[in-house]
This record gives structure tokens, sequence and C-alpha cells, in this order.
């Protein structure tokens, strides 16, 4: 598969190295830099906001989220996602690896351009909200190795979705009855992953 020979690629060159068995990431040094880079970019294009990594308790203040395309908030200490920030150019939202337990429903009231949302590695969660079928235009959604029990039958909203991956999800109990079968009526969806 192209995915696994790009991976394998990039291992070979040490851009990402081995996390467990069945994760890679991203090599220290390389992160680092693609960091700085995306800061320096950040300052003049105001695209990106990058803060992976960084420590944080709580969710950035609604106003960094106003003008960018591209956020990573990923492996942080946030545990709630409580303001609705009005995030009219937001394409892609990094959330993996943080410790999030609860998302308000109104979060994704105004970010109708999302395409790309990672909530994968949130082991304290275990609800999606409502207001995730506010996503009419999310293409990717990973839900790997959250503790969520139950899918909504919200996400049959999300009709421009090709990419669910459902993987390491230990605890998911319930999908509605329609969900999956509405997924594959799209023709776009591409891929439903859910593994081990």
């Amino acid at each position: 598969m192209q995915g696994d020979y790009i991976v394998n690629s990039l291992l070979s060159a040490c851009l990402l190295e081995r996390d467990g068995e069945y994760f890679v990431k991203m090599h220290d040094v390389i992160r680092d830099m693609t960091l700085w880079i995306t800061r320096e970019f950040e300052v003049t294009e105001n695209n990106f906001f990058v803060k992976a990594g960084a420590q944080l308790c709580e969710e950035p203040d609604v106003k960094a989220w106003e003008r960018v395309k591209r956020m990573s908030v990923m492996e942080n200490n946030i545990k709630v996602l409580k303001e609705t920030p009005k995030c009219p150019n937001l394409r892609t939202l990094f959330l993996g690896q943080n410790e999030l337990k609860v998302i308000s429903n109104g979060f994704f009231q105004f970010i109708p351009h999302l395409t790309v949302l990672d909530l994968s590695r949130n082991f304290g969660l275990r609800v999606l909200p409502k207001g995730i079928s506010e996503l009419i235009s999310l293409e990717c959604l990973d839900l790997s190795a959250t503790f969520i029990e139950e899918l909504p039958i919200e996400l049959k909203s999300l009709t421009k979705l090709k990419m669910l991956d459902l993987s390491y999800m230990h605890n998911l109990r319930k999908i509605p009855q329609h969900l999956i079968s509405n997924f594959f009526q799209v023709v776009n969806i591409q891929k439903v992953v859910a593994a081990k």
C-alpha cells in the first residue's frame, strides 16, 4: 500500500521513529524544526497556530482561532473544550493526545469549513457532542484510541466524510443501526478503520 511505503520511507530517512508497536512519531529534531518554521510562517501569514506539546492545560483563547486555517494543540493537557470559537477559515484541527473529557455542544457550531479533525488518543473522551453534526465539510475524522462508548446518530450529517478511524476504540459498544450504512451510501467514503 502507498501509505505503508511512505511511512517506511520516512522511517528509513529517520524523519519518523517508532513509538511502540503500532505507532510512529516525528523525530524530535524534525519536529522542533517544523514548529520553528511554522511559527515563523504563523507570524507572517496567520495560517497556522501550533502549540503542540506546549503543556497547555486549557484551550487557547478563542481570539487565536479566528483567522487560522490550520491548528494543532495536540500532545497537551487540555481537559475541556467549553468555548464556542468562531473559525470561518479553519480547515484542520489536531486535538489528539490531550486529556479531553468534555467537548461542549456548541464547540463545533461556527467551524463550517473544517475538513480534518483529530481527536485520537484522548483516553478520557467518552462522549461526542451532538454539535458535531455542524461539521458539514468534514472529510477525515480520527477517533482512534478514545474511550467513546457510542457514536452519535448526528454523525449522519457528515455527508462529505471520506475517512473515519475507529481503531483501538475498545469501549465502543453502540453504533446506531443506520449510521454505518448511511456512511457507505455516501459515494465518496473511502475508508472506515475499525481494526483491533
